[in-house]
């Protein structure tokens, strides 16, 4: 069957996995609770270089409407595993997936 080849995520969910633990290598979940200016730069700048390697990966393998929702879900509940708060899993993966909307809109 045709369908089940475009539905094969098990290599976007490895993708979705890595982004979150090199989150989780470069911004451990207690770092979560800084609030200094240096901390809010540091997540600044490793969004960025995140957003950026999702973009690519998305003009790699286009990514549609669902292929984005799951990169999104399988982020989302990595980070959550791995001690994050529940509020900063959602604002980090809707910070991911603006970029990748925004950039599909561009195309």
């Amino acid at each position: 069957m045709a369908l089940f080849g475009l539905i094969n995520t098990a290599e976007l969910d490895d993708f979705a996995k890595s982004l979150a633990n090199d989150l989780g290598r470069r911004f451990p979940p207690a770092s979560e609770a800084r609030t200094d200016p240096g901390a809010k730069h540091q997540i600044k700048v490793i969004l960025e270089g995140l957003g950026a390697r999702a973009v690519r990966y998305q003009g790699e393998n286009k990514l549609g409407v669902y292929k984005t929702a799951k990169l999104g879900n399988v982020f989302n509940w990595q980070l959550k595993e791995m001690g994050y708060s529940d509020d900063f899993a959602e604002r980090v993966t809707k910070d991911i997936v603006t970029r990748l909307a925004v950039n599909r809109r561009k195309k």
